[in-house]
């Protein structure tokens, strides 16, 4: 605890001998100036994140001890960095190798499906680079245009299982980072399509929220607080990673995720933009 003239109640030492640093002194004059302040500093090495509140005519400040945070995300950004720089240059060659192939007659299809999985893959890559860096400010984007490009690609996938993949989208302009909607969404589909044996698969995209709902399976209530655990996997396999990634992407951009499901009538998921 602080006094207004930077006293440590106590103490027989200023907030700023006892931590000899700049931020130090320009947060204690935010917390006397607007009431509250939230800060960091570093020495020796070392993280600290400070949270101050005044509260009477003292200010009380809590001390967090953020190095260790610091360095994980420092080690996440280096392993996507790599991960970028390891796997662009063969994803160049394979889209290039792909294109040649197009004009010189072999399977399209097939040649088609190779060039849109690198394309695929490279935004992938791009977005979790944006989400480990933590970037902010996003652009205001619809995206009605987003939603419909991965509806679209789906659509085979969905048929080939004897599936009905029906869509609503109507336009919502969201600040939004479009590379992680786009993931976010196929992370979405992508289960719902894979857990659904018969009937179908719906889409929603409305100003306020997206809702993609299915008539499969469905997920145990025993098992709902775990299915967004990093590689948690359930009955049906798969590598338990793409609807913990759906979650930091929610988390990322402050929206707000709702799953409802009854075993043996479906799941639905509802992410909100607000």
């Amino acid at each position: 605890m602080v006094d207004r003239r930077g006293n440590l109640l106590g103490r027989d030492k200023k907030l700023w001998e006892l931590f000899p640093s700049p931020e130090v002194l320009r947060g204690f004059r935010e917390l006397f100036s607007q009431g509250e302040a939230t800060f960091e500093f570093e020495e020796r090495g070392s993280f600290y994140l400070f949270k101050g509140k005044v509260v009477g005519e003292v200010g009380v400040l809590l001390k967090e001890d953020i190095t260790l945070k610091r360095k994980l995300n420092s080690l996440k950004k280096e392993v996507i960095s790599t991960l970028s720089h390891e796997i662009r240059t063969p994803l160049s060659v394979i889209k290039g190798s792909g294109e040649l192939l197009l004009e010189t007659g072999y399977d399209r299809e097939i040649v088609e499906e190779i060039v849109r999985k690198a394309s695929e893959i490279e935004d992938v890559l791009k977005g979790l680079k944006k989400l480990f860096e933590g970037s902010k400010g996003f652009p205001l984007v619809n995206l009605r245009p987003l939603a419909y490009e991965v509806v679209s690609f789906f659509k085979k996938k969905a048929e080939e299982k004897g599936l009905n993949l029906v869509w609503e989208l109507s336009d919502a302009t969201v600040s939004a980072e479009p590379l992680l909607f786009k993931q976010l969404l196929r992370n979405l589909l992508d289960n719902a399509i894979k857990f659904t044996d018969e009937g179908e698969v719906k889409v929603l995209l409305y100003k306020d929220f997206l809702k993609v709902k299915d008539t499969g399976k469905g997920i145990p209530e025993s098992l709902k607080n775990r299915v967004f655990e990093k590689y948690f996997k359930g009955k049906g396999g798969g590598q338990g990673i793409g609807l913990s990634v759906v979650k930091e992407i929610v988390k990322f951009h402050g929206w707000n995720l709702e799953l409802e499901s009854e075993e043996g009538k479906g799941t639905t998921f509802t992410v909100y933009f607000q």
